[in-house]
């Protein structure tokens, strides 16, 4: 059955195109609903829609909830919902609208990278299927017994198809199993394995240093206490993992470790933080600090995250190049078989 119109969920760019008018309209004085109110007869073609909003918002659900019928991810309505706590709303709005396109831009980047070496995969392995097909019999006729190459790339064509369809299904089935593993986990347990896979593993820990941080240090910016902050957390954020953590935290307080310590026991933050609430608790700056930290633990993530997609096509070239030096070296056999048999 088809949704109907008031029901269907916002393009990226529509979020962002929301969000950042949003921001404007709030910065100039408006609240929330005036703010919407106005907004509906900018987007006409989305009115329907932002009045689901309203309804949900007079039902008793906050502003950040009401977002989720418009496909507003979970972290961004969590972002949203902490900053209303803490006085925050504005820059958090231009904040996530940042981080919105930004990832927009990496995901668009990733694409361009993948698309053309995606693209000489398949033709690759096209042709390996038609040399397989059309040149393995001209190989059986003609290679001897004693040829030791021949008779290895005549076995290598023939298990071929074998190969690639065992590769799929080992891929697949370590995907299904880890996923039945991680999924018996707490989300804690699931991020520290997630941590340790090579390559993007660091960009878990970036991230979740970079939100803990920003939260934390908005909530003391705000004049709340670390227990307010964690019992904030715990009761009211969406994201199980900021909850079982605010849960860990707060039983290590009550047993009577300071914070930095605390910090320390969790593989998930950079150790960087752990000095960071040191320093800052020292200086009587913990909620600045915190937020310094936490825009130099994201911009290194974005940095990252896009460095990487740039090597990747590298490596997808050198892969192709392999294919390609396999399949002529194939096609030349035939050949350099009757040479060598002339001499």
């Amino acid at each position: 059955m088809r949704a109907t119109k008031s029901s269907e969920k916002w393009t990226l760019n529509q979020q962002c195109l929301f969000l950042n008018r949003l921001s404007e309209l709030l910065a100039e004085g408006f609240s929330i609903s005036e703010a919407i109110s106005f907004l509906k007869i900018m987007m006409v073609k989305q009115e329907s829609q932002l009045d689901q909003v309203v309804k949900r918002m007079a039902s008793g659900e906050s502003f950040p909830s009401s977002l989720s019928s418009l496909g507003y991810s979970a972290d961004i309505i969590t972002q949203l919902h902490f900053s209303i706590r803490n006085g925050q709303l504005i820059e958090t709005l231009s904040f996530c609208v940042s981080q919105m396109k930004r990832k927009q831009s990496q995901s668009q980047q990733a694409k361009k990278v993948i698309a053309y070496p995606s693209f000489l995969i398949l033709l690759a392995t096209l042709m390996m299927i038609a040399i397989r097909h059309y040149l393995l019999p001209t190989l059986e006729s003609s290679v001897t017994n004693d040829n030791k190459w021949g008779i290895i790339m005549i076995i290598f064509l023939e298990k071929l198809p074998y190969m690639m369809c065992s590769l799929v299904f080992i891929v697949l089935l370590v995907a299904s199993m880890l996923n039945r593993y991680l999924n018996k986990k707490s989300a804690y347990d699931h991020v520290c394995f997630l941590i340790r896979m090579p390559i993007f593993g660091k960009w878990y820990s970036d991230y979740y240093t970079f939100y803990f941080s920003r939260e934390l240090g908005y909530a003391l910016l705000n004049g709340q206490s670390i227990y307010q902050f964690l019992e904030m957390v715990s009761s009211e954020s969406t994201n199980q993992l900021l909850r079982e953590l605010a849960d860990l935290i707060s039983t290590n307080l009550l047993a009577g470790d300071d914070l930095p310590t605390i910090m320390a026991k969790f593989p998930i933050f950079r150790k960087e933080l752990t000095w960071i609430i040191y320093h800052g608790q020292l200086t009587s700056q913990l909620g600045k600090k915190l937020k310094l930290f936490s825009q130099e633990c994201y911009q290194q993530l974005m940095t990252d995250i896009e460095r990487k997609i740039n090597y990747l096509q590298p490596v997808l070239f050198l892969f192709i190049g392999l294919i390609i030096v396999l399949i002529y070296g194939i096609l030349m056999y035939p050949m350099l078989s009757m040479m060598k048999g002339m001499y």
